[in-house]
Protein backbone atom coordinates (compact mmCIF):
# COMPACT_ATOMS: atom_id res chain seq x y z
CA UNK A 1 0.00 0.00 0.00
CA UNK A 2 2.84 2.39 0.88
CA UNK A 3 4.45 1.72 -2.48
CA UNK A 4 1.18 2.58 -4.28
CA UNK A 5 0.95 5.83 -2.38
CA UNK A 6 4.56 6.72 -3.09
CA UNK A 7 4.47 5.73 -6.74
CA UNK A 8 1.00 6.96 -7.67
CA UNK A 9 -0.47 9.45 -5.24
CA UNK A 10 2.54 11.54 -4.23
CA UNK A 11 3.77 12.40 -7.76
CA UNK A 12 0.27 13.32 -8.83
CA UNK A 13 -0.17 15.52 -5.79
CA UNK A 14 3.16 17.27 -6.43
CA UNK A 15 2.38 17.86 -10.09
CA UNK A 16 -1.08 19.25 -9.38
CA UNK A 17 0.17 21.38 -6.52
CA UNK A 18 2.94 22.91 -8.65
CA UNK A 19 0.55 23.63 -11.45
CA UNK A 20 -1.89 25.15 -9.03
CA UNK A 21 0.65 27.32 -7.23
CA UNK A 22 2.82 28.50 -10.10
CA UNK A 23 0.63 28.61 -13.21
CA UNK A 24 -1.14 31.96 -13.55
CA UNK A 25 -3.39 30.50 -16.23
CA UNK A 26 -4.56 27.69 -13.99
CA UNK A 27 -4.94 30.06 -11.06
CA UNK A 28 -7.18 32.22 -13.21
CA UNK A 29 -9.35 29.15 -13.77
CA UNK A 30 -9.43 28.11 -10.12
CA UNK A 31 -9.95 31.51 -8.53
CA UNK A 32 -12.87 33.83 -8.99
CA UNK A 33 -12.22 37.09 -10.76
CA UNK A 34 -13.85 40.02 -9.06
CA UNK A 35 -16.09 42.07 -11.29
CA UNK A 36 -17.09 45.54 -10.19
CA UNK A 37 -20.77 45.93 -10.91
CA UNK A 38 -23.42 48.29 -9.66
CA UNK A 39 -25.63 46.28 -7.33
CA UNK A 40 -29.39 46.77 -7.38
CA UNK A 41 -30.33 45.55 -3.90
CA UNK A 42 -34.08 45.67 -4.63
CA UNK A 43 -33.95 44.15 -8.11
CA UNK A 44 -37.18 42.98 -9.76
CA UNK A 45 -35.62 41.19 -12.71
CA UNK A 46 -32.20 39.84 -13.67
CA UNK A 47 -31.17 38.48 -17.05
CA UNK A 48 -28.69 36.29 -15.15
CA UNK A 49 -26.82 36.35 -11.83
CA UNK A 50 -23.88 38.24 -13.42
CA UNK A 51 -21.54 35.86 -11.57
CA UNK A 52 -22.10 38.14 -8.58
CA UNK A 53 -22.31 36.65 -5.07
CA UNK A 54 -24.84 39.27 -3.95
CA UNK A 55 -27.44 38.25 -6.55
CA UNK A 56 -26.72 34.55 -6.06
CA UNK A 57 -27.24 34.94 -2.31
CA UNK A 58 -30.57 36.70 -2.90
CA UNK A 59 -31.89 33.78 -4.92
CA UNK A 60 -34.85 32.04 -3.23
CA UNK A 61 -34.68 34.26 -0.15
CA UNK A 62 -37.58 36.34 1.21
CA UNK A 63 -37.94 39.95 2.29
CA UNK A 64 -38.60 41.54 5.67
CA UNK A 65 -42.40 41.66 5.50
CA UNK A 66 -43.45 38.67 3.39
CA UNK A 67 -42.42 35.80 1.17
CA UNK A 68 -40.86 36.50 -2.23
CA UNK A 69 -42.05 34.59 -5.29
CA UNK A 70 -39.49 33.77 -7.99
CA UNK A 71 -40.43 33.37 -11.65
CA UNK A 72 -37.87 31.59 -13.84
CA UNK A 73 -37.82 31.32 -17.61
CA UNK A 74 -36.13 32.45 -20.80
CA UNK A 75 -36.75 35.17 -23.40
CA UNK A 76 -40.40 35.67 -22.39
CA UNK A 77 -39.21 37.44 -19.22
CA UNK A 78 -37.30 40.10 -21.15
CA UNK A 79 -38.72 43.30 -22.60
CA UNK A 80 -39.89 44.91 -19.34
CA UNK A 81 -43.63 44.83 -20.03
CA UNK A 82 -45.87 46.60 -17.52
CA UNK A 83 -47.83 43.36 -17.06
CA UNK A 84 -44.82 41.22 -16.20
CA UNK A 85 -45.56 39.80 -12.71
CA UNK A 86 -42.39 41.33 -11.24
CA UNK A 87 -43.76 44.71 -12.37
CA UNK A 88 -47.54 44.42 -11.94
CA UNK A 89 -47.86 42.28 -8.80
CA UNK A 90 -44.82 43.80 -7.08
CA UNK A 91 -46.39 47.24 -7.58
CA UNK A 92 -49.61 46.43 -5.75
CA UNK A 93 -48.72 43.75 -3.21
CA UNK A 94 -46.37 43.40 -0.25
CA UNK A 95 -45.45 39.99 -1.61
CA UNK A 96 -42.85 40.71 -4.25
CA UNK A 97 -42.02 38.77 -7.38
CA UNK A 98 -38.52 38.56 -8.81
CA UNK A 99 -37.80 37.31 -12.32
CA UNK A 100 -34.62 35.59 -13.50
CA UNK A 101 -33.82 34.46 -17.02
CA UNK A 102 -33.30 35.29 -20.67
CA UNK A 103 -33.17 33.36 -23.95
CA UNK A 104 -31.73 29.87 -23.48
CA UNK A 105 -32.33 29.51 -19.75
CA UNK A 106 -33.97 26.11 -20.09
CA UNK A 107 -34.74 23.14 -17.85
CA UNK A 108 -31.20 21.94 -17.05
CA UNK A 109 -29.98 25.45 -16.28
CA UNK A 110 -32.95 25.97 -13.94
CA UNK A 111 -32.48 22.48 -12.44
CA UNK A 112 -28.87 23.28 -11.60
CA UNK A 113 -29.70 26.68 -10.09
CA UNK A 114 -32.28 25.08 -7.83
CA UNK A 115 -30.07 22.11 -6.94
CA UNK A 116 -27.32 24.48 -5.82
CA UNK A 117 -29.82 25.96 -3.38
CA UNK A 118 -31.66 22.78 -2.37
CA UNK A 119 -31.57 23.81 1.29
CA UNK A 120 -33.84 26.74 0.38
CA UNK A 121 -36.36 24.79 -1.68
CA UNK A 122 -38.89 23.45 0.83
CA UNK A 123 -42.17 25.40 0.39
CA UNK A 124 -40.39 27.97 -1.78
CA UNK A 125 -42.88 29.66 -4.16
CA UNK A 126 -41.38 29.20 -7.62
CA UNK A 127 -43.02 29.72 -11.02
CA UNK A 128 -41.40 28.20 -14.11
CA UNK A 129 -42.39 29.41 -17.58
CA UNK A 130 -42.09 26.66 -20.18
CA UNK A 131 -41.69 27.60 -23.82
CA UNK A 132 -42.72 25.03 -26.48
CA UNK A 133 -39.56 25.99 -28.37
CA UNK A 134 -37.46 24.37 -25.64
CA UNK A 135 -38.89 20.98 -26.60
CA UNK A 136 -38.67 21.45 -30.36
CA UNK A 137 -36.06 23.76 -31.93
CA UNK A 138 -34.01 23.70 -28.70
CA UNK A 139 -34.62 20.08 -27.74
CA UNK A 140 -30.87 19.47 -27.35
CA UNK A 141 -31.20 21.24 -24.00
CA UNK A 142 -29.38 24.10 -22.31
CA UNK A 143 -26.23 25.18 -24.15
CA UNK A 144 -22.85 25.28 -22.39
CA UNK A 145 -22.56 29.06 -22.68
CA UNK A 146 -26.00 29.70 -21.21
CA UNK A 147 -25.37 27.16 -18.45
CA UNK A 148 -22.30 29.10 -17.30
CA UNK A 149 -24.24 32.37 -17.28
CA UNK A 150 -26.56 31.02 -14.60
CA UNK A 151 -24.41 28.45 -12.80
CA UNK A 152 -21.20 29.86 -11.42
CA UNK A 153 -18.44 27.97 -9.65
CA UNK A 154 -20.06 28.95 -6.34
CA UNK A 155 -23.28 27.19 -7.33
CA UNK A 156 -21.50 24.14 -8.74
CA UNK A 157 -19.30 23.77 -5.68
CA UNK A 158 -22.36 23.79 -3.45
CA UNK A 159 -23.77 20.89 -5.45
CA UNK A 160 -20.48 18.99 -5.54
CA UNK A 161 -20.00 19.22 -1.78
CA UNK A 162 -23.57 18.14 -1.02
CA UNK A 163 -23.73 14.37 -0.44
CA UNK A 164 -27.38 14.38 0.65
CA UNK A 165 -28.72 14.46 -2.93
CA UNK A 166 -26.85 11.62 -4.71
CA UNK A 167 -29.38 10.93 -7.50
CA UNK A 168 -29.65 14.59 -8.46
CA UNK A 169 -25.91 15.18 -8.12
CA UNK A 170 -25.28 12.20 -10.40
CA UNK A 171 -27.56 13.69 -13.07
CA UNK A 172 -25.75 17.02 -12.73
CA UNK A 173 -22.43 15.28 -13.38
CA UNK A 174 -23.84 13.37 -16.33
CA UNK A 175 -25.24 16.48 -18.02
CA UNK A 176 -22.14 18.59 -17.37
CA UNK A 177 -20.06 15.79 -18.89
CA UNK A 178 -22.26 15.81 -21.99
CA UNK A 179 -21.40 19.50 -22.42
CA UNK A 180 -17.76 19.19 -21.37
CA UNK A 181 -16.20 19.42 -24.83
CA UNK A 182 -18.04 22.71 -25.43
CA UNK A 183 -16.48 24.45 -22.42
CA UNK A 184 -13.42 26.59 -23.09
CA UNK A 185 -10.88 26.19 -20.27
CA UNK A 186 -13.42 24.65 -17.85
CA UNK A 187 -12.68 25.57 -14.24
CA UNK A 188 -12.13 23.16 -11.37
CA UNK A 189 -15.81 22.81 -10.47
CA UNK A 190 -16.67 21.72 -14.02
CA UNK A 191 -13.69 19.37 -14.15
CA UNK A 192 -14.66 17.69 -10.89
CA UNK A 193 -18.13 16.85 -12.18
CA UNK A 194 -16.62 15.51 -15.38
CA UNK A 195 -14.18 13.33 -13.45
CA UNK A 196 -16.95 12.07 -11.16
CA UNK A 197 -19.00 11.03 -14.16
CA UNK A 198 -16.02 9.33 -15.79
CA UNK A 199 -15.17 7.43 -12.62
CA UNK A 200 -18.72 6.10 -12.29
CA UNK A 201 -18.53 4.12 -15.55
CA UNK A 202 -16.75 1.02 -14.19
CA UNK A 203 -14.37 -0.26 -11.50
CA UNK A 204 -11.24 0.47 -13.52
CA UNK A 205 -12.35 4.03 -14.17
CA UNK A 206 -13.12 4.48 -10.49
CA UNK A 207 -9.65 3.25 -9.55
CA UNK A 208 -7.94 5.40 -12.18
CA UNK A 209 -9.79 8.64 -11.42
CA UNK A 210 -9.93 8.31 -7.64
CA UNK A 211 -6.57 10.01 -6.85
CA UNK A 212 -7.21 12.76 -9.38
CA UNK A 213 -10.63 13.46 -7.89
CA UNK A 214 -9.27 13.48 -4.33
CA UNK A 215 -6.50 15.90 -5.27
CA UNK A 216 -9.05 18.09 -7.06
CA UNK A 217 -11.16 18.12 -3.91
CA UNK A 218 -8.19 19.25 -1.83
CA UNK A 219 -7.40 22.04 -4.28
CA UNK A 220 -11.03 23.03 -4.45
CA UNK A 221 -11.30 23.21 -0.65
CA UNK A 222 -8.24 25.43 -0.59
CA UNK A 223 -9.79 27.56 -3.30
CA UNK A 224 -12.99 27.98 -1.29
CA UNK A 225 -11.08 28.87 1.85
CA UNK A 226 -9.46 31.76 0.04
CA UNK A 227 -12.28 32.98 -2.15
CA UNK A 228 -15.68 32.23 -0.68
CA UNK A 229 -16.00 31.88 3.06
CA UNK A 230 -19.75 32.51 3.03
CA UNK A 231 -20.36 29.69 0.57
CA UNK A 232 -19.13 27.14 3.12
CA UNK A 233 -22.10 27.81 5.41
CA UNK A 234 -25.31 25.93 4.78
CA UNK A 235 -28.54 27.12 6.34
CA UNK A 236 -32.22 26.36 6.06
CA UNK A 237 -34.35 29.41 5.40
CA UNK A 238 -37.53 29.88 7.41
CA UNK A 239 -40.29 30.43 4.90
CA UNK A 240 -42.71 33.24 5.63
CA UNK A 241 -46.44 33.26 5.04
CA UNK A 242 -47.75 35.00 1.96
CA UNK A 243 -49.86 37.85 3.29
CA UNK A 244 -53.33 38.15 1.74
CA UNK A 245 -54.33 41.75 1.08
CA UNK A 246 -57.46 43.70 0.18
CA UNK A 247 -56.50 44.98 -3.26
CA UNK A 248 -59.23 45.80 -5.77
CA UNK A 249 -58.50 44.51 -9.26
CA UNK A 250 -61.05 44.78 -12.05
CA UNK A 251 -59.82 41.92 -14.21
CA UNK A 252 -62.53 42.28 -16.86
CA UNK A 253 -61.51 45.88 -17.46
CA UNK A 254 -57.79 45.06 -17.48
CA UNK A 255 -58.28 42.20 -19.93
CA UNK A 256 -60.54 44.16 -22.27
CA UNK A 257 -58.30 47.22 -22.39
CA UNK A 258 -55.01 45.33 -22.78
CA UNK A 259 -56.44 43.01 -25.42
CA UNK A 260 -57.75 45.93 -27.46
CA UNK A 261 -54.40 47.71 -27.14
CA UNK A 262 -52.66 44.66 -28.53
CA UNK A 263 -55.14 44.34 -31.41
CA UNK A 264 -54.60 48.02 -32.21
CA UNK A 265 -50.91 47.19 -32.72
CA UNK A 266 -51.78 44.52 -35.30
CA UNK A 267 -53.26 46.46 -38.19
CA UNK A 268 -51.02 45.23 -41.03
CA UNK A 269 -51.64 41.49 -40.53
CA UNK A 270 -54.28 38.92 -39.67
CA UNK A 271 -52.01 36.94 -37.35
CA UNK A 272 -52.64 39.34 -34.44
CA UNK A 273 -49.00 40.18 -33.79
CA UNK A 274 -47.24 43.54 -33.62
CA UNK A 275 -46.98 45.41 -36.91
CA UNK A 276 -43.25 46.03 -36.60
CA UNK A 277 -42.46 42.39 -35.79
CA UNK A 278 -44.64 41.15 -38.63
CA UNK A 279 -43.01 43.45 -41.18
CA UNK A 280 -39.45 42.74 -40.03
CA UNK A 281 -39.50 39.01 -39.29
CA UNK A 282 -42.64 37.30 -40.54
CA UNK A 283 -44.35 39.05 -43.44
CA UNK A 284 -46.70 36.16 -44.13
CA UNK A 285 -44.10 33.38 -44.02
CA UNK A 286 -45.34 30.32 -42.18
CA UNK A 287 -43.11 27.95 -40.20
CA UNK A 288 -42.88 24.24 -39.50
CA UNK A 289 -41.99 23.40 -35.92
CA UNK A 290 -39.47 20.62 -35.29
CA UNK A 291 -40.90 17.50 -33.65
CA UNK A 292 -38.29 15.66 -31.58
CA UNK A 293 -39.26 12.24 -30.22
CA UNK A 294 -38.97 11.54 -26.51
CA UNK A 295 -35.82 9.38 -26.51
CA UNK A 296 -33.95 12.05 -28.50
CA UNK A 297 -35.44 14.98 -26.63
CA UNK A 298 -32.83 15.99 -24.05
CA UNK A 299 -34.97 18.91 -22.89
CA UNK A 300 -37.79 16.53 -22.02
CA UNK A 301 -35.39 14.40 -19.95
CA UNK A 302 -34.16 17.53 -18.16
CA UNK A 303 -37.77 18.58 -17.51
CA UNK A 304 -38.56 15.25 -15.86
CA UNK A 305 -35.52 15.54 -13.57
CA UNK A 306 -36.51 19.11 -12.74
CA UNK A 307 -39.98 17.88 -11.76
CA UNK A 308 -38.46 15.14 -9.63
CA UNK A 309 -36.28 17.65 -7.78
CA UNK A 310 -39.24 19.97 -7.16
CA UNK A 311 -41.36 17.08 -5.89
CA UNK A 312 -38.65 15.61 -3.66
CA UNK A 313 -37.87 18.97 -2.08
CA UNK A 314 -41.55 19.86 -1.60
CA UNK A 315 -41.39 23.10 -3.57
CA UNK A 316 -44.51 25.27 -3.81
CA UNK A 317 -44.12 25.30 -7.59
CA UNK A 318 -46.37 26.16 -10.50
CA UNK A 319 -45.88 26.21 -14.26
CA UNK A 320 -46.93 28.36 -17.19
CA UNK A 321 -47.01 26.65 -20.60
CA UNK A 322 -46.86 29.18 -23.41
CA UNK A 323 -48.55 28.94 -26.81
CA UNK A 324 -47.24 29.33 -30.33
CA UNK A 325 -49.03 31.46 -32.88
CA UNK A 326 -51.14 28.90 -34.83
CA UNK A 327 -51.32 31.17 -37.88
CA UNK A 328 -47.54 31.05 -38.19
CA UNK A 329 -46.77 27.48 -37.07
CA UNK A 330 -48.92 25.45 -39.40
CA UNK A 331 -48.01 22.04 -37.92
CA UNK A 332 -48.17 23.04 -34.25
CA UNK A 333 -50.85 20.40 -33.61
CA UNK A 334 -48.11 17.77 -33.99
CA UNK A 335 -46.57 19.11 -30.79
CA UNK A 336 -49.85 18.77 -28.85
CA UNK A 337 -49.13 15.24 -27.50
CA UNK A 338 -45.86 16.44 -25.99
CA UNK A 339 -47.49 19.54 -24.48
CA UNK A 340 -50.23 17.34 -23.02
CA UNK A 341 -47.59 15.07 -21.51
CA UNK A 342 -45.89 18.08 -19.88
CA UNK A 343 -49.15 19.16 -18.31
CA UNK A 344 -50.01 15.64 -17.18
CA UNK A 345 -46.60 15.21 -15.53
CA UNK A 346 -46.98 18.57 -13.78
CA UNK A 347 -50.43 17.73 -12.43
CA UNK A 348 -49.42 14.19 -11.41
CA UNK A 349 -46.77 15.76 -9.18
CA UNK A 350 -49.42 17.99 -7.57
CA UNK A 351 -48.16 21.24 -9.07
CA UNK A 352 -50.41 23.89 -10.59
CA UNK A 353 -50.31 24.61 -14.31
CA UNK A 354 -51.63 27.38 -16.53
CA UNK A 355 -51.65 26.03 -20.07
CA UNK A 356 -52.05 28.53 -22.93
CA UNK A 357 -51.50 25.90 -25.61
CA UNK A 358 -53.96 26.07 -28.51
CA UNK A 359 -53.53 25.14 -32.18
CA UNK A 360 -57.05 25.94 -33.44
CA UNK A 361 -57.17 29.37 -35.09
CA UNK A 362 -60.95 29.47 -34.51
CA UNK A 363 -60.44 29.15 -30.74
CA UNK A 364 -57.19 31.11 -30.52
CA UNK A 365 -57.36 34.01 -28.04
CA UNK A 366 -56.43 36.81 -30.42
CA UNK A 367 -53.92 39.23 -28.95
CA UNK A 368 -52.56 36.83 -26.33
CA UNK A 369 -49.14 37.00 -28.03
CA UNK A 370 -47.24 40.06 -29.19
CA UNK A 371 -45.26 38.06 -31.76
CA UNK A 372 -45.20 34.38 -32.71
CA UNK A 373 -44.30 33.00 -29.24
CA UNK A 374 -44.09 35.73 -26.56
CA UNK A 375 -47.00 36.91 -24.44
CA UNK A 376 -48.40 40.41 -24.83
CA UNK A 377 -49.43 42.54 -21.87
CA UNK A 378 -52.86 40.96 -22.23
CA UNK A 379 -51.32 37.48 -21.93
CA UNK A 380 -49.23 38.45 -18.93
CA UNK A 381 -52.24 39.91 -17.13
CA UNK A 382 -53.80 36.45 -17.47
CA UNK A 383 -50.67 35.06 -15.79
CA UNK A 384 -50.91 37.72 -13.06
CA UNK A 385 -54.44 36.60 -12.26
CA UNK A 386 -53.31 32.97 -12.11
CA UNK A 387 -50.42 33.80 -9.74
CA UNK A 388 -52.59 35.91 -7.45
CA UNK A 389 -55.14 33.10 -7.14
CA UNK A 390 -52.57 30.31 -6.86
CA UNK A 391 -50.59 31.96 -4.07
CA UNK A 392 -53.67 33.52 -2.42
CA UNK A 393 -52.48 37.11 -2.51
CA UNK A 394 -56.03 38.48 -2.24
CA UNK A 395 -58.36 38.26 0.75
Amino acid sequence: MKKIILIYFVPLFIVFSCLFLFSSKINSIFFYSKVNLTIDSSFKYLENFRNTPFYEDQFLTNNDSSETIFILGSSELTGNLEAHPFNFISRYFKTKIKGIGHAGNQCFSIYSQLLANENLLKNAPIIIVLSPGWFSESANGTSSSIFLEFNSSRFLNKIFQNDSIPQFKKYEAKRISSLYNEFSNPDLSIRMFFLENQSSKNILSKFFYFPIIEISKVLNTFNLELTDTKNKKTYIIERKSIVAESVKINWDSIFNISKQEQLNNCTNNKWYIDNEYYSKYTNGKTKMIDIVKGKNNQELKDFKMLLSLLKTKEVNASFIILPLNPYCYINSDELTPLINSLQNDILKNDFSCMNFWNTDTAKYDKGILKDIMHLSNYGWYKVDEFIIKKYKLLK
